[in-house]
C-alpha cells in the first residue's frame, strides 16, 4: 500500500535527465535512453520515469507549421476577442472539448475532462512558426513506453506523461498527469483516520499530479532541455495498468472551482 511506503519520501530522488533537442524524425525513448547514460545513470525496476508532453508529441507527429492552417470565422473571431493568432485561435477550437472564455493572449478551454489553457496548444519549445499539441493517446504512449523498456531493458518502471497548468488565484505553473502507466495516480484516503481520529470522508491524493509537480521543478519551461525525469523510490503503489484523465477525472458537479462557476454563469445569463 502506499501509506506502507511514505517512509521512503525522505529518500525520494528526483533525478533530471539532459537530452540535445529532440526532433521529429527521433526515437524518443532512444534520445532518452543516452541522456540517461551521458548522466551516468540506469534504470532500476520500480523507477518513473516522467516524460514532457512537448517532446513526446514532437515524435508523435502533433508538431503543427501554422502556415498549413487556415482559420475559419469562428477562429477570426476568437482570435480578436482573446488577442491570439488566429492560426492558433484554430487550432484551440479543433483540440478544445469545451470553450469558456478566455483573458488576453489566454483561452480557458476543457479538454480529456482537464480545465487548461489553449486546449494544451503550446508555442514553446518549437521551432519558429509552429505549435504543439497534445500528444493524442498519452495514456497508450505511456503504456508503449514502459513495454519498450521493459522489453529492451528487462526493467519494470512507471511512466508519467506530464504537462503543466496554472491554479486559480496562485502565480506560476504547477505539474499535470496526462497519463499514467505503471502505477495508481491517485491514492484514495477516504474512510482512513487523521491523527485525531476524525474519519476522512473526500480525501484523495493526486499522487501523479505530485509527482509531475516535483519533476517540473527540475525540468523547467524553457532552454533547460530537460524532457525526462527519473523518480527513484516513489510512495506509490505499483500496478500492471495503465491510466489516462478519466481515472483523475471528477465530474464538474462536484468540482468547486466547476460548480461554483457554473453557478455564476447561469446567475449572469439571467
Amino acid at each position: 500500500m502506499v501509506t506502507d511506503k511514505l517512509f521512503l519520501v525522505s529518500r525520494m530522488n528526483i533525478l533530471p535527465i539532459k537530452t540535445r533537442i529532440i526532433t521529429p524524425a527521433d526515437s524518443l525513448l532512444d534520445v532518452i535512453l543516452k541522456g540517461i547514460e551521458d548522466a551516468g545513470l540506469e534504470l532500476e525496476d520500480d523507477d518513473i520515469l516522467a516524460i514532457a508532453e512537448t517532446p513526446l508529441g514532437t515524435t508523435e507527429g502533433r508538431v503543427v507549421a501554422l502556415s498549413d492552417v487556415t482559420p475559419s470565422e469562428q477562429a477570426e473571431e476568437l482570435a480578436h476577442q482573446y488577442d491570439i493568432l488566429p492560426e492558433v485561435a484554430e487550432l484551440i477550437i479543433r483540440e478544445a472539448d469545451e470553450i469558456l472564455g478566455g483573458i488576453p493572449h489566454v483561452v480557458l478551454t476543457i479538454k480529456n475532462n482537464t480545465l487548461m489553457a489553449n486546449a494544451g496548444v503550446d508555442k514553446s519549445n518549437v521551432p519558429p512558426g509552429h505549435a504543439s499539441l497534445l500528444p493524442t493517446n498519452p495514456r497508450a504512449s505511456a503504456e508503449r513506453l514502459r513495454n519498450e523498456i521493459r522489453s529492451r531493458l528487462g526493467k519494470e518502471v512507471g511512466i508519467i506523461v506530464i504537462d503543466s497548468r496554472t491554479q486559480p488565484l496562485r502565480l506560476g505553473n504547477v505539474g499535470m498527469a496526462l497519463g499514467v502507466a505503471g502505477f495508481y495516480p491517485v491514492a484514495d484516503d477516504r474512510g482512513r483516520k487523521d491523527l485525531f481520529g476524525n474519519e476522512l470522508h473526500i480525501t484523495r491524493r493526486a499522487i501523479a499530479d505530485n509527482l509531475a509537480s516535483a519533476c517540473t521543478a527540475v525540468m523547467g519551461e524553457s532552454d533547460e532541455s530537460i524532457p525526462a525525469v527519473i523518480i527513484r523510490n516513489a510512495p506509490v503503489d505499483f500496478v500492471d495498468k495503465s491510466f489516462d484523465s478519466a481515472e483523475m477525472w471528477i465530474p464538474p458537479s462536484e468540482c468547486m472551482y466547476m460548480a461554483i462557476f457554473e453557478e455564476w454563469r447561469r446567475t449572469a445569463i439571467t
